[in-house]
């Protein structure tokens, strides 16, 4: 459960502040979301729904709000449940440099959550040369996985590496193999079926393509 709250998180909370509600009442129903997944009829319903837990949640919270989320009163910040507490202010911080173009909430939503994810992918592959007592390497070659600014030229980076640009070349496809393997896993934790995560890889990556 405290993964799906760092994973979703801010995308049901940008999806909040872009149908419209301030930060404060945006806050609220993103806590008031949580609390309603944590029950048990919900969980279960996820469970069950876990061809794609994404798709599952954006429904669930389009209902919510349909609904005015009339039931929240007695629920509000400070109730009985207990929910994952978040940097709130730096949410809104970054909800407010969000392109004012993205008017969907839910074009917002499903950005901030493929964000999420290939942020989550990235820490699991710095996990991997942290290990690997490869740390440095892995801050050197970051800009070259597929949302880097890649622009160091590869002789450069090679140079500074103290290796030939081949050898550079060979680290950096292996790096993007390894990245992948994350991506994958990530998805594979919130998708069950095999076809279900070929669709779910599929749309993610047209996500990040727009």
């Amino acid at each position: 459960m405290e993964e799906i709250c760092r994973q979703y998180w801010y995308p049901i909370y940008a999806f909040n502040r872009r149908q419209g509600f301030d930060a404060h009442d945006a806050e609220d129903l993103t806590q008031d979301f949580f609390r309603a997944l944590v029950t048990r009829e919900t969980i279960q319903a996820a469970r069950q729904e876990k061809g794609r837990l994404r798709s599952f949640i954006l429904s669930m919270l389009r209902e919510m709000n349909a609904n005015h989320l009339r039931h929240r009163g007695a629920e509000k910040r400070g109730g009985k449940a207990v929910v994952l507490s978040l940097d709130e202010a730096s949410a809104e911080e970054r909800y407010l440099g969000e392109p004012a173009t993205t008017t969907d909430p839910e074009t917002l939503f499903d950005r901030a959550w493929a964000e999420r994810l290939l942020a989550t992918a990235t820490e699991r592959l710095r996990e991997d040369f942290a290990k690997g007592d490869n740390l440095e390497d892995f801050e050197q070659l970051r800009e070259y996985l597929p949302l880097g600014e890649n622009a160091t030229p590869y002789a450069a980076a090679a140079k500074k590496l103290g290796i030939v640009e081949g050898a550079l070349r060979l680290q950096i496809h292996r790096m993007r193999k390894r990245y992948a393997k994350h991506v994958e896993a990530e998805i594979a934790q919130t998708v069950a079926d095999p076809e279900e995560q070929k669709a779910e890889l599929a749309y993610l990556l047209e996500v990040v393509g727009r």
